[in-house]
């Protein structure tokens, strides 16, 4: 190749100018020491491995983004030595630029990389030195010499690591489709066709790269699998975090259960995670930290102040809301900032995360830089939560009447959006009432549970609230608040029969009842009433509690209070009633109940007891229409996973089909009904509905399946001589019975 110079320098075998002509020189040795020894701890990113190496193959730049120690440049150089040596892609060689972007210390200008990169392609400094402070030339230069190592079938693989824009990238990527880059980068970067963000390492994998870095000579990964698996998860799965736990344990004989334990105090854990000031957690955030605009880092430090997994738009808007002024962007630019750096993480949008090394961190910085902001913008984002589940629950809560004519809320329009929304931050508002509570903040320690009590019933979560409750008691007491302490008294009460606990159950009840009492309040006095009668119900008390709940039940009608506890208090009555075999009224008292729980309040599970009660009572009556309501209350707890209340609706759709002279299918219901009261671990269901099944196969004449289930579950007695069958066909019953039945339900 001839030179030809026109308006430029001549550098020996190189030619800059208007018109570049580049002709290599006669031995070119590029310097490919510059990519790093393959690691051999390297584990648990083959499916990004492949897909990083096979976007080589197709494209001409792979973005690999991530946080800071997720492992970008260790998967880029295990690529690129996969793409150039074990593939065979780049013939010419793989050059290597560290940008430090992020290092202040040792960060590169752009001119310096492109400086470092020619000298790498064997252009030598006098040829570099004239122009090295100008970028612009350099980069032509830079160019010119990829082309003409395209010329001579030289392709190249340029790894650029820890860039953090576009725009410093940019001049140091081939602009032909000949050679290709791999690029990393804590931004999230718009370069290329092929962009992979990295995710913390599966626990497997997490618990491998402890093992490879310790080497084959320590079995202590291998001997204690529990506790390096308790390493990784302590460690987030972060692979840098792993690698300084594992460099520690290598240079200290601790056992690694010992280790572990260190790890597990939050407030030292970052100190753990140390090995060198270059090798070390904290120190990883911190160059991302003071690489924020003030009012994103201000923004990072308020997030953390928030005691769940995640937090909602609004939320982190009640956090920076005095800071939010109309010529400055919303909070939703601020937590797309942080997300680009990954600061922190999108589940899904809207919604926003720590990383939860992250969290500790920005728990620190919040700490030391947050000043006086931290304390109002805590008191504004648990004021948000509060009133915002005040609204979302006020359709569960016995607050105002039926007809809404309580305070109007967000969520009075569309009460499903109530729940919804409850549903959605319930990990956050147990979160936040932990936190108040040890914090000693007394009103809302208090108010968070009363806001919320409807909701807890809906969602049977009462019982782990138990200790919060009794705090929540003791908060009102302090307060000489007597609705509000009998308020959390009700729920302590029901949090207590939901474990079994009847005799205390009782005795909160009977407290609650005289705080509303004293208080003045009538209608909550009786809904506290009607939970005594549920908990002695529930001890075999079912003429006492018939006796309390028939009064409550009439009081709670005219008094004009919400439905939702004259529902309750309707069920439970039916079900003490059928226990007393009045049917009749049982079935009565628990189709009301019922109804109010399918419209308006909707809780499924409730109406599925309920129905479950009035389809037992009409089975006893003979009333065909008992299976119609029994369907409908399986359907509802299979829907919502209640094990217990689904193996009895299929024990009583069972002995409803025997009563119908459909044995086998019978048998069918019977035998999923205990499966599933095997699975819910409640004996006495097992025992009734094992019972049930074994009479139906003996009247059936199954013997061997008889004998079957009697090896299977010794605690079933065979039956007496002459013993009928379960809910044996009274007068109307057979067939003709069973046809009447089958067309009430739709079958055929």
């Amino acid at each position: 190749m001839d030179n030809h110079i026109s308006g430029g320098f001549f550098f020996s075998a190189v030619v800059m100018g208007q018109q570049i002509n580049i002709t290599l020189p006669r031995e070119v040795k590029p310097r490919l020491d510059g990519l790093p020894k393959r690691d051999l701890a390297f584990a648990g990113r083959s499916d990004e491995l492949t897909e990083a190496v096979e976007g080589l193959q197709r494209f001409r730049l792979v973005t690999i983004v991530g946080m800071p120690g997720i492992g970008k440049s260790r998967l880029a150089i295990e690529a690129a030595w996969r793409a150039w040596k074990d593939e065979g892609l780049f013939r010419g060689g793989v050059l290597m630029i560290e940008l430090h972007s992020y290092d202040h210390r040792n960060r590169l200008s752009t001119a310096q990389a492109l400086g470092e990169l020619l000298r790498d392609l064997a252009i030598s400094d006098d040829h570099i030195k004239p122009i090295r402070d100008n970028e612009q030339e350099l980069t032509k230069l830079y160019r010119s010499v990829l082309a003409a190592y395209a010329e001579q079938g030289q392709r190249l693989l340029i790894v650029v690591d820890d860039t953090s824009d576009e725009e410093q990238a940019s001049p140091l990527l081939p602009s032909d489709d000949y050679h290709a880059a791999l690029v990393t980068s804590r931004h999230k970067l718009v370069l290329g066709e092929a962009r992979m963000e990295l995710r913390s390492l599966d626990p497997d994998a997490a618990v491998e790269v402890l093992r490879r870095v310790l080497g084959a000579a320590d079995t202590r990964v291998d001997g204690d699998r529990v506790a390096a698996e308790r390493i990784a998860d302590l460690c987030s799965h972060l692979p840098l975090a792993l690698r300084i736990s594992a460099a520690l344990l290598a240079v200290l004989p601790v056992p690694l259960n010992s280790f572990a334990a260190q790890l597990a105090d939050e407030r030292v854990r970052l100190d753990r995670l140390e090995h060198s000031e270059t090798m070390a957690v904290r120190a990883a955030f911190n160059l991302s930290y003071q690489r924020l605009r003030p009012e994103h880092a201000r923004l990072f430090r308020l997030l953390a102040l928030n005691p769940g997994p995640d937090l909602c738009t609004e939320a982190a808007d009640h956090l920076e809301r005095p800071f939010v002024i109309p010529t400055i962007a919303p909070v939703n630019l601020g937590l797309e900032a942080l997300a680009r750096a990954h600061l922190i993480e999108i589940p899904r949008w809207g919604r926003w995360r720590f990383h939860d090394l992250v969290r500790l961190y920005a728990e620190e910085r919040a700490a030391i830089d947050g000043g006086g902001e931290v304390a109002e913008a805590e008191h504004r984002l648990y004021t948000y939560y509060l009133e915002t589940a005040a609204a979302a629950a006020l359709n569960l809560n016995d607050l105002v009447a039926m007809s809404n004519d309580g305070p109007l809320s967000r969520f009075v329009v569309n009460p499903s959006d109530g729940v919804r929304w409850l549903d959605e931050e319930y990990a956050n508002l147990l979160a936040t009432t932990i936190r108040v509570q040890d914090a000693g903040y007394a009103r809302l320690a208090v108010m968070l549970p009363v806001a919320l009590g409807g909701y807890l019933r809906l969602r049977r979560v009462l019982p782990q609230w138990t200790v919060l409750l009794r705090n929540a008691v003791a908060a009102g007491e302090s307060l000489g608040e007597a609705e509000l302490t009998g308020i959390v008294l009700d729920l302590l009460g029901l949090a207590l029969q939901d474990e079994g606990r009847l005799d205390d159950a009782a005795a909160a009840a009977r407290r609650a009842a005289k705080y509303f009492h004293k208080a003045g309040k009538e209608f909550r006095e009786n809904v506290a009433l009607s939970h005594l009668g549920r908990a002695l119900a529930r001890q075999g008390r079912h003429a006492e509690a018939v006796k309390i709940l028939r009064r409550t039940v009439d009081e709670m009608e005219g008094l004009g209070g919400r439905m939702t506890s004259r529902a309750h208090a309707l069920k439970d009555l039916g079900e003490a009633l059928l226990q007393l075999r009045r049917f009749e009224e049982a079935a009565k008292y628990s189709e009301e109940a019922a109804a109010c729980f399918w419209m308006p309040l909707h809780d499924e599970i409730s109406e599925a007891e309920a129905l479950l009660c009035q389809g037992r009572a009409l089975l006893e009556l003979g009333d065909p229409v008992a299976l119609v309501h029994l369907d409908r209350a399986s359907r509802h707890f299979r829907k919502h996973d209640r094990l217990a209340g689904l193996a009895s609706a299929l024990n009583a759709i069972g002995c409803a089909l025997w009563s119908g002279g459909s044995g086998d299918e019978a048998v069918r219901f019977l035998s999923e009904a205990a499966d599933f009261a095997e699975k819910a671990t409640d004996d006495q269901l097992r025992s009734e509905v094992i019972d049930n099944l074994y009479l139906a196969y003996t009247n059936l004449g199954r013997a061997d399946d008889a004998a079957r289930l009697a090896s299977h579950h010794p605690r079933t007695l065979p039956p007496s001589p002459g013993t009928a069958p379960p809910y044996t066909p009274g007068e109307g019953g057979g067939r003709s019975w069973w046809r009447r039945l089958r067309r009430s339900t739709g079958r055929s």
